[in-house]
């Protein structure tokens, strides 16, 4: 299927490694020019180099609401538009409640919640000014878990807070030719995950989802490029979950 990315102006944040990166690859692939913000801007350039067609490396903090304002009229400015927009970057905490600590919740909320915030809100002003763009916005099972096979309930109540955010920016900005969705995957395989898990932890991840695997980057970014396409224009506020069937248990 054709999904109608070639010439579109993307940028998506934690694009340096795992989802994000998964995400960017795919719509480079498809012809978009994607901008690749991360912490580490030299991964992100290193990830930049290495796409098909135009591409850009941007350092960001997406804690920073006003380095998120300025990189997105930075682009804004250069590309005339700005088509896409897929708010990854986050960090996780692991582990039991009773072991978790303020700071825990400080940073979760500032990256995880801050960020998302931030980056909805420069790029719902410059998609509403054009009259269009999709935004996409990467939540987690754990938002409907409390917590989940990894993360814990501090990092659930954070993408629960996002999925939140989905809905609230859908329903005011829907009017204005933005549409605002979120993903909520279980656990991916990726490097972040991989440092978590060892061979008996996978094992007892894994025999609670029905089909008996953890999620493979290609198909959550396949399902995030059907999301910020024009196939998709008529979903707005939903937060799709892809899961294995992991919340079906």
């Amino acid at each position: 299927m054709d999904l109608g990315l070639q010439g579109k102006i993307a940028f998506v944040t934690g694009a340096a490694s795992g989802i994000g990166r998964a995400i960017a690859e795919m719509l480079a692939a498809e012809g978009a020019k994607v901008y690749i913000a991360d912490l580490d801007e030299g991964a992100a350039a290193s990830v930049a180099a290495s796409l098909s067609g135009a591409s850009a490396a941007v350092g960001l903090d997406v804690g920073d609401a006003k380095a998120v304002q300025r990189t997105i009229e930075t682009i804004v400015a250069r590309d005339g538009r700005l088509d896409i927009a897929v708010n990854n970057a986050g960090i996780l905490r692991a582990g039991m409640l009773a072991d978790s600590t303020i700071e825990d919740w400080d940073a979760l909320s500032r990256i995880n919640v801050g960020g998302a915030f931030a980056c909805c809100k420069a790029e719902s002003a410059a998609m509403s000014a054009q009259r269009s763009g999709k935004i996409l916005n990467v939540g987690s099972v754990s938002a409907f878990k409390g917590g989940g096979s990894v993360g814990s309930a501090l990092y659930g109540a954070s993408k629960a807070a996002v999925h939140a955010l989905t809905k609230g920016f859908a329903r005011e900005y829907g009017p204005l030719g933005v549409n605002v969705n979120a993903i909520a995957p279980a656990v991916t395989e990726t490097p972040m995950t991989a440092s978590l898990l060892d061979a008996g932890r996978r094992e007892q991840i894994q025999a609670t989802i029905p089909l008996h695997r953890l999620a493979q980057l290609r198909e959550i970014a396949s399902l995030a490029l059907f999301l910020v396409s024009d196939s998709a224009a008529y979903v707005n506020g939903a937060i799709v979950t892809i899961d294995g069937g992991l919340l079906t248990v």
